[in-house]
């Protein structure tokens, strides 16, 4: 391994002894969905407030956050990205309420390490997150320690993925700064979820469709934390495989002709009617999220935020799942609602990667920006306050698999507004103009035409990867590029 896990003292929780000895008392059960939801309201902290000497009413200064996100959803399977075969008419009034970013970038599009990049707001070589099944570092510091310390209640609902090994628990020892804490580190078995409840001992089976019970627990710590200023992440695991959704969303579907994009090849289209009809399922979920956040009155001071860690290629380019540098695999959705300040129906071009997002939060919510971050502060951008934008998004893969050849070597790759470029240990992979070729059926890689732009992208990439202090080796040796 290149990198060595740190330890640590776990963080101080709040829970009284009472919830303790309820939730070990039930942990060996397999619980209805009503069941869960009544014990798990009962240890959602709602008196912290004596103890936090800087928490206020959620105000415009203070806004509260809620960050849902999806796992392996691309941008182009919503309503408001063009896509009209898929149902999301929540999601979709969401974008129009807010902005919708068209060039949201997965940095590195696999879930372990986006949700290192997602809470710390650092790149994976310096969290040394590199690759799936990783622990996230004890010393490294997530937006719930910022947050709490600055008086919001913090809670995390879902898939959490950072513990180390898929089936290790997700205990005290993972819970960084979170409040509330309902989670499973990596199952995907979405019709029966085994949570770890608060600092429960052993975790408890509940049943009912997945998002559905997080969506109540998300719904019931919004009620119960009205008055106070919130920070809440909700991570949903579909549409991520195995492709199974309830009867109900499939149903929704009847008569809809469902075509493949483009690039896929003839009969290499994955499962284009499960796949969307999950994701109508979490359309209903946002919306009962953004229901709820009107009901408690808290609507027009929340940053309410739709992204996902990465996409899904579904047989574009004849490929599958993630980890590639091609847009099903890296463009991500993301749509924010920030009612007191993000004006509504924008639709900007910014490149935001996932490192971007702590930071960016952090900066809507007024409070300073850790130095050592990897991640640009772009509230301004989203407050219409002008401010740099990002030139392009440094894309980065080491898993086995993920590139081409027997042993998938791993990859680098550049992504700006209008070229996508990558290269692996054998050399040059990709390169693709999204202007003129938004569906990347002509690879510019070998083109003499586009040497020069090639050239130019490699020579950005490897300033990029220099800047930040990026040289993990990869397999074989970069062969010069021939001009």
């Amino acid at each position: 391994m290149l990198y060595v896990q740190q330890t640590g003292t776990p963080h101080l929780i709040w829970i009284s002894l009472i919830i303790v000895r309820q939730v070990k008392n039930i942990t060996m059960e397999t619980l209805s969905r009503r069941r869960f939801l009544k014990i798990a309201v009962a240890a959602m902290p709602a008196t912290w407030m004596a103890s936090r000497p800087f928490a206020t009413p959620p105000t415009a200064s203070k806004p509260n956050i809620v960050f849902v996100f999806a796992d392996q959803m691309r941008a182009c399977s919503m309503g408001c990205m063009g896509n009209q075969q898929v149902i999301t008419p929540h999601l979709d009034k969401l974008a129009s309420e807010g902005l919708l970013v068209t060039n949201a970038i997965s940095c590195q599009p696999v879930c372990t390490p986006y949700r290192a990049q997602l809470l710390t707001g650092r790149y994976s070589h310096h969290t040394g997150v590199i690759h799936n099944d990783v622990r996230l570092p004890d010393g490294e510091v997530v937006i719930s320690e910022i947050m709490k310390k600055r008086g919001y209640a913090t809670g995390y609902i879902g898939k959490w993925h950072l513990a180390g090994y898929r089936r290790n628990p997700v205990d005290a020892k993972n819970r960084r700064g979170w409040d509330f804490w309902a989670v499973c580190n990596c199952s995907h078995e979405y019709f029966s979820t085994a949570y770890w409840l608060n600092d429960a001992e052993s975790p408890t089976s509940v049943t009912g469709w997945e998002p559905d019970v997080q969506t109540d627990l998300a719904v019931e710590f919004i009620r119960k934390n009205k008055q106070n200023p919130f920070c809440l992440f909700v991570s949903f695991g579909p549409p991520h495989n195995p492709y199974k959704a309830p009867e109900k969303y499939v149903k929704r579907y009847e008569g809809r002709k469902l075509d493949p994009r483009p690039n896929v090849p003839k009969g290499k289209s994955g499962p284009l009617l499960q796949y969307y009809a999950m994701i109508t399922s979490l359309d209903e979920c946002v919306g009962r999220i953004s229901e709820a956040l009107a009901a408690a009155g808290v609507a027009e001071d929340t940053v309410l935020c739709f992204s996902s860690d990465h996409g899904d290629m579904l047989g574009s380019q004849g490929q599958v799942l993630k980890q590639r540098p091609w847009e099903e695999s890296i463009n991500v959705p993301f749509i924010l609602r920030y009612p007191n300040k993000v004006k509504a129906g924008q639709r900007p071009d910014w490149i935001v990667s996932t490192v971007d997002v702590m930071p960016t939060l952090l900066g809507l919510s007024g409070i300073p920006v850790p130095e050592n971050l990897d991640g640009m502060d772009l509230s301004p951008l989203f407050r219409g306050k002008g401010g740099r934008e990002r030139d392009a998004a440094f894309l980065f893969n080491v898993n086995a698999g993920a590139g081409p050849g027997p042993n998938g070597e791993g990859w680098r790759g550049i992504r700006t507004k209008e070229w996508i470029y990558a290269y692996h240990a054998r050399g040059d992979w990709v390169m693709y103009g999204l202007k003129s070729d938004p569906y990347e059926l002509k690879n510019l890689v070998d083109d003499p035409a586009s040497a020069a732009r090639k050239k130019e992208l490699h020579a950005q990439l490897e300033a990029m990867r220099k800047q930040l202090g990026e040289a993990l080796p990869m397999k074989g040796q970069l062969r010069p590029i021939s001009l």
